[in-house]
């Protein structure tokens, strides 16, 4: 099994958080014998030192680099089915989660943008994008369906969408059509011929627009890793992640089991379940039924879900949660119990998620009986 760290330095606006960043990345890839190293994005950090000091260990060092999300005004908005603009996510995780149009010229290119001003005089291997989708229903029902926009209308439209029809049937007050009734793979169909297509076309954009972001960075000669949802999850925010995995080097998606905030698991059914029962669709127990389990979130689903994973076409890297919080309730026999099933499994390893420099990262430690051990903190197992 193959390890990758993630590191954490802050967002474009916030001050430096950490200093020495080489000498903790240098213990952290020793201590959990990882291969890469995914940093970011802090454009006020230097990364020199640590680039060349990973560099000599011989790892791979990925700059982490959101895409559509982050760029305040810069971005141009998404808009929902009503024309407003998308609703910030409710959270207590520290980045943003306002989500830009993800098929506006503008915003496909902010990430490379941001690369060629902030990064590119570094000895990047290669970019981590994150934020490659629509908003989730943490940002409420309307953002959580897509964006409307112009672009986007137009795209829905060239893909044999009837937007009006579909603004009707959004509108409506029993919203049980948006219920999936098959899971195909990782994707959903819905019995509401319009509606999954309409799924199916808001993939296609996603899908798209990422493909038009890999190039940028391909001419700029750098491997791909991609950030996505939980197969549950990603269909839902436009994430197609069979159709992703032939553009990208490596996947990681966040089955994040014990995470209560954006992208976590128990996070984004809450949020799904809540938003679609009070607009007029009770999902309840409806994806346990699809995906054939009791709980999302258990042992046997996500085992399930790395059965799937295993088939893509590029490697995959299971998120796991090792920063413990108020927003996640990660200890060491879930993260001991996380990595037995992925060694078991067919997929290539999994991510340290998602701050090894921060003080409430659990550290993994020596092998036993082909399970790794985690027993220590980092601030009591790292003395930097």
């Amino acid at each position: 099994m193959e390890t990758i760290i993630q590191a954490f330095t802050g967002g474009f606006d916030s001050a430096p958080v950490y200093s020495d960043i080489a000498e903790k990345l240098v213990v952290s890839v020793n201590n959990n014998n990882a291969q890469t190293v995914i940093i970011g994005w802090n454009p006020d950090v230097s990364y020199a030192d640590a680039i060349s000091k990973l560099h000599d260990l011989k790892k791979d060092v990925y700059l982490w680099l959101p895409v559509f999300s982050e760029y305040g005004k810069e971005a141009v908005t998404a808009l929902d089915f009503s024309g407003e603009k998308h609703t910030q996510a409710i959270t207590a995780a520290d980045d943003d989660f306002t989500f830009a149009c993800p098929h506006n010229p503008v915003n496909i290119k902010l990430a490379a943008s941001y690369y060629d001003k902030h990064f590119r005089g570094y000895r990047f291997d290669g970019v981590f994008l994150d934020k490659i989708r629509f908003s989730s229903f943490g940002n409420g029902f309307r953002s959580g369906i897509g964006c409307f926009c112009r672009e986007c209308l137009e795209f829905y439209d060239s893909e044999g969408i009837d937007t009006g029809t579909l603004k009707e049937l959004l509108e409506s007050k029993s919203k049980e059509f948006l219920a999936p009734n098959t899971l195909r793979g990782m994707r959903y169909a819905f019995e509401n011929s319009l509606i999954d297509s309409f799924f199916k076309a808001r993939a296609k954009l996603i899908t798209e627009s990422v493909k038009k972001v890999i190039v940028m960075f391909r001419e700029r000669e750098l491997k791909i890793g991609l950030d996505v949802f939980a197969p549950p999850f990603s269909y839902w925010v436009g994430q197609d992640i069979d159709a992703l995995a032939c553009i990208a080097d490596f996947i990681k998606p966040m089955i994040y089991r014990v995470t209560d905030a954006p992208a976590g698991m128990p996070f984004e059914q809450k949020r799904m379940t809540e938003e679609l029962a009070i607009n007029g669709c009770n999902i309840g127990g409806v994806l346990e039924t699809l995906w054939d389990t009791d709980d999302l979130t258990s042992g046997g689903c996500f085992e399930n879900q790395l059965r799937l994973l295993e088939k893509m076409p590029c490697r995959i890297y299971s998120g796991l949660e090792v920063n413990k919080s108020e927003i996640c309730n990660t200890d060491a026999a879930y993260v001991e119990n996380t990595i037995k099933a992925i060694k078991e499994s067919g997929i290539a390893g999994c991510v340290l998620s998602w701050n090894v420099l921060a003080e409430n990262c659990l550290s993994l430690g020596n092998c036993s009986g082909g399970v790794l051990q985690c027993s220590q903190w980092l601030q009591t197992a790292h003395k930097f």
